[in-house]
């Protein structure tokens, strides 16, 4: 039985022009440095806009905290960003030696803020309402 070390960790890849083949070709997780080219139909999930490149923002996940943007990048029907944040955390530089970029969707920019349970009974809960059953 052969054993394989885990893949190493690696540096975002940043493409220094825009993607300018067919959009649906345009490889996931690359950075580039505008939207132009990515797919059509892209979700941004966070509840802000899509922040420019250069913007100062605060990455919530793990701790990362101030980071730049540097560029876009889109996987599985969702845009992101790569980010520079200001200060690795201690983990992150053990665990990733050398990477000092990540890929942040626009959720992990924002605190967390769960949503409020609904009450029983109201038209938000998620217990369905099932037909009577007829007895035999």
């Amino acid at each position: 039985m052969s054993t394989t070390a885990a893949s190493a960790a690696r540096q975002p890849t940043l493409s220094p022009t825009a993607w300018v083949g067919e959009p649906q070709a345009c490889p996931a997780w690359v950075g580039y440095p505008t939207l132009a080219g990515l797919p059509a139909g892209l979700q941004w999930s966070g509840r802000g806009e899509v922040p420019p490149i250069g913007a100062r923002v605060h990455i919530y996940l793990n701790g990362f905290g101030p980071a730049e943007v540097k560029a876009y990048f889109h996987a599985e029907g969702f845009l992101g960003v790569v980010c520079a944040p200001e200060v690795l955390p201690a983990w992150f530089q053990r665990q990733c030696p050398g990477v000092t970029l990540g890929h942040c969707f626009g959720r992990e920019l924002e605190p967390y803020q769960p949503a409020p349970a609904p009450v029983v009974g109201s038209p938000d809960d998620w217990i369905p309402d099932y037909p009577p059953q007829d007895e035999e």
